[in-house]
Order: C-alpha cells, then sequence, then structure tokens
C-alpha cells in the first residue's frame, strides 16, 4: 500500500508541474485593431474605401484623378446602425458622417459622397 501511496504522490507533483510548465502567456492580445464596419464609394475615377476599427480609428483609403490618397483620423459614434459619426482630424478639425437604412439598403453619407456598406 505505501508504493500505491509513493506511485500515486509522483504522479501528481508530475501532474501539478505539467500543469505550470504548460501554462504560458498565449493570449491572443495582438495590437491590431479590429475592422467594425467598411465603406465604399466608386464613381466618375473616384475610388475610396473608409474603413472604422474598434480603436475609434477611420481610415480613408482611395484614388481619383490626382493619385493615390490614404488618411487617417478618429471617431465617435456607432458605425453599425443609423445615425450621426463624428469625425475629427490630426489638426482638430471634424466632419460629420450620417448612416442611413433606407428601403433595406444602409449607406454612409460623408463629404457630399454617398459611401455603400461592404
Amino acid at each position: 500500500m505505501r508504493k500505491f501511496a509513493k506511485i500515486s504522490a509522483v504522479l501528481a507533483a508530475m501532474v501539478l508541474a505539467l500543469a505550470f510548465v504548460g501554462c504560458k502567456d498565449d493570449d491572443d492580445d495582438d495590437d491590431d485593431p479590429s475592422v467594425v464596419t467598411t465603406w465604399a464609394i466608386s464613381e466618375d475615377g473616384y475610388k475610396a474605401v473608409l474603413t472604422f476599427y474598434d480603436n475609434g480609428t477611420v481610415k480613408l483609403e482611395g484614388s481619383d484623378e490626382e493619385g493615390d490618397f490614404s488618411e487617417t483620423a478618429k471617431y465617435s459614434g456607432d458605425t453599425t446602425k443609423d445615425g450621426e459619426i463624428v469625425i475629427t482630424y490630426d489638426d482638430g478639425e471634424t466632419g460629420t458622417a450620417v448612416i442611413k437604412t433606407e428601403s433595406g439598403k444602409t449607406y454612409l453619407e460623408w463629404d457630399y459622397e454617398t459611401y455603400s456598406k461592404q
């Protein structure tokens, strides 16, 4: 019976040791923000994509007759439902985008342009 107790104690110690060795910091805490919503427009030589991220940033990327462009700003508001989104640029200037749903189609109006939800 003592032999069984010793073997059990050794096995328990091994299990505990493996449990602690097996634990590592494997959390998927990457610093990359996740996309919340994406909106796009393509008309008359102008193409652009607005991407809203969960860290409060928005990125505008696209091209027009002058070439490619890219700009990043901050936003506040819920980009997943109808309402206003306030966009604040690095220089402090602000603009307002409006999300609307009509006849089952959701779109975003910003800077006199209408973007479709992607």
